[in-house]
């Protein structure tokens, strides 16, 4: 037996033995589907009315709700292929992690287990409402595909030009940062936008397009300790 295949299958020994006597027992998850009828001239759900529509379904607690993450996939005109939203929520005094994955269709599949990790955050609902007013058409102008994700950061840290283009976002409306500036204590939930940019010949296709966005929601940038306006 050569030495490589003596090597991958002392890994893969390894990892059987780690997992049936270390590993912890995992909790069972719970999945399921339903159907959301979408308006046929829209283009992209209404998270707002997407999650309504979820908290009527699922057994949680909707004041107990803590967003994890929100992704959104979308092609160059602007149709949002897939959504998954990823968060906590309680029921009867019991800790929920949910995964909902909603396509263009309208087909809606979810997971739901114990979670015993508790975790503190905003309410889906102040973060799904600022995607909602977002223009993907301003965004993509017909030339590319793009993917929005949201993600909730914690410890100092200053943004400037090298982590992205910058933007203050409120009421639909972008106003562009030159930098911000977080404390240890300001916790933070962005939403980032990477676009998918041809290539030729190492060259992007897209004039002036950043290879990432970042967009500050209006109260999550009054948390910031200083903001410099471009």
């Amino acid at each position: 037996m050569k030495k490589s295949q003596i090597v991958i299958w002392s890994i893969l020994i390894t990892l059987v033995f780690v997992h049936y006597f270390y590993m912890p027992e995992q909790p069972e998850v719970t999945r399921g589907e339903m159907h959301i009828s979408f308006d046929a001239r829209e283009c992209r759900p209404d998270l707002v009315d997407l999650w309504n529509t979820l908290a009527q379904e699922q057994a949680f607690s909707n004041e107990s709700a803590v967003l994890i993450q929100l992704n959104q996939y979308i092609d160059k005109d602007g149709t949002v292929q897939c959504t998954g939203l990823h968060w906590i929520g309680y029921v009867d005094g019991e800790e929920h992690a949910y995964e909902v994955y909603v396509h263009q269709s309208g087909n809606v599949y979810y997971n739901d287990q114990i979670f015993d990790f508790p975790m503190q955050g905003v309410h889906p609902l102040a973060i799904l409402r600022e995607v909602d007013r977002i223009e993907f058409d301003d965004l993509t102008h017909g030339e590319y595909n793009i993917t929005l994700t949201t993600f909730k950061h914690d410890g100092p840290m200053t943004y400037n030009k090298t982590n992205g283009d910058l933007y203050a976002f409120a009421d639909g409306s972008l106003r562009p940062l030159k930098e911000a500036t977080f404390s240890s204590e300001a916790s933070r939930h962005m939403i980032e936008i990477f676009p998918e940019i041809g290539q030729s010949g190492g060259i992007t296709t897209a004039e002036s397009i950043s290879d990432h966005i970042i967009l500050f929601p209006e109260q999550e940038i009054a948390r910031a300790d200083s903001v410099v306006h471009a």
